[in-house]
């Protein structure tokens, strides 16, 4: 589900985000309603634990629920966890993008490179044969 730039990717909690949880003794707690903002429905789903993209990057758990405080974050500046030879690593969103471009832009060498090798036949050399007279 698209919320503004976000992509919410957990169905049940973006339902649980909305209608809230269901009680064992029936009845639900929490959900932010439809008629919700996409910033009360991003806080919401992020207080589930929901794993929230931008771009297709992973947006760290708690940039829009401050778990400590237990409310919204006033200013969320999302950060994201981008994996670098297989280390994640927090970035900021200028960051991100740029390895995300940097990453596209080896992959795309790198097909590149073997297309070109898949592209040239091997040519064997003729040989020659001397007549001699």
């Amino acid at each position: 589900m698209k919320v503004g730039d976000y992509s919410l990717v957990n169905d049940e909690k973006i339902q649980r985000a909305i209608e809230g949880t269901p009680l064992s003794k029936g009845g639900k707690m929490g959900g932010v309603g439809r008629d919700a903002s996409d910033e009360q429905l991003l806080v919401e789903y992020d207080r589930l634990g929901g794993l929230i993209r931008k771009d297709g990057m992973k947006v760290k758990a708690g940039c829009f629920y401050d778990f400590d405080e237990k409310k919204a974050v006033e200013s969320p500046e999302p950060i994201f966890e981008v994996s670098i030879d297989s280390s994640l690593v927090e970035v900021s969103e200028a960051e991100a993008t740029a390895l995300e471009s940097a990453k596209k832009k080896r992959e795309a060498l790198k097909s590149e490179a073997k297309g070109k090798d898949k592209a040239k036949p091997l040519r064997r050399k003729k040989k020659v044969e001397e007549t001699k007279a």
